[in-house]
């Protein structure tokens, strides 16, 4: 067992697990985007997504256990569904025949130009009456369903175009949680075994995962309490800004990723 010995690696990797856990519990998931950014400083950004993923479905345990089935949308989940599935398949073939700095600046740009008009519409038009929320379509959810799926088996960053898919919905606060929560939990489900294929030749990384297992439920536990304690105002601003700085960091590490 080759496990890393410098503790600013388990500093660094530790507290990053912790946030994102936190993030699931607060919001349901979708921001283990955050995850491979941050472990890059440690690790090797491949090693790092390949620790990520049997680490963000164990966060689904526990975050399943927050957000049961009564607060699941259904109707979307039942269109989302097929799409995450497409996406997923679409994700794997990219993850080894595309160039990874391509698929970042994708993200980054349309994770970027929805968060721009959401603050520039709060800002500038905040008196405008508000647009009705939108309702469950299937031509969206497989847009932003498979959309969400590729993302999060490149690079565990399928929040943005899922959140994108249901924040103009407006849901209830909970609701949009666990959602999310169950959407992000099929999807990691069906993407641990391509992982594993992928990290066959390096065995210790699951055991650098093992370590870093403990911090996911005392994170999750956390955010769920921290999410009670949120108006919905404040959870959707909340997302929103997060959406923004991942999406700058996503925009960072493509451009650097070219001019590298």
């Amino acid at each position: 067992m080759n496990l890393p010995a410098d503790p600013v690696f388990y500093a660094v990797a530790l507290a990053t697990i912790f946030v994102i856990s936190f993030l699931k519990g607060g919001f349901g998931g979708g921001f283990a985007t955050l995850g491979i950014p941050f472990l890059a400083f440690v690790m090797d950004p491949l090693d790092a997504a390949i620790v990520m993923a049997p680490l963000v479905a164990l966060q689904d345990v526990f975050a399943l256990k927050a957000y049961p089935p009564r607060t699941w949308s259904m109707p979307n989940l039942k269109l989302l569904a097929p799409a995450l599935v497409l996406g997923l398949c679409v994700g794997f073939l990219a993850f080894v025949y595309v160039d990874q700095r391509i698929v970042v600046l994708a993200i980054a740009a349309i994770t970027l130009a929805f968060t721009l008009r959401w603050f520039v519409g709060r800002w500038f038009f905040a008196d405008r009456p508000l647009s009705p929320p939108t309702k469950p379509r299937l031509g969206a959810a497989m847009l932003w369903g498979s959309m969400a799926g590729f993302t999060t088996f490149v690079a565990h960053s399928g929040g943005p175009p899922l959140q994108i898919y249901l924040l103009r919905q407006r849901l209830d606060k909970t609701v949009f949680a666990g959602t999310a929560a169950a959407f992000f939990a099929m999807g990691n489900v069906l993407k641990i075994g391509p992982y594993l294929w992928l990290g066959a030749g390096e065995p210790h990384l699951l055991w650098v995962a093992l370590v870093l297992a403990p911090t996911v439920p005392l994170g999750v536990w956390l955010g769920r309490k921290w999410h009670d304690r949120l108006d919905e105002k404040t959870l959707y601003l909340a997302c929103y800004t997060l959406l923004a700085c991942g999406g700058l960091k996503l925009l960072y590490d493509g451009v650097s990723g070219f001019l590298g």
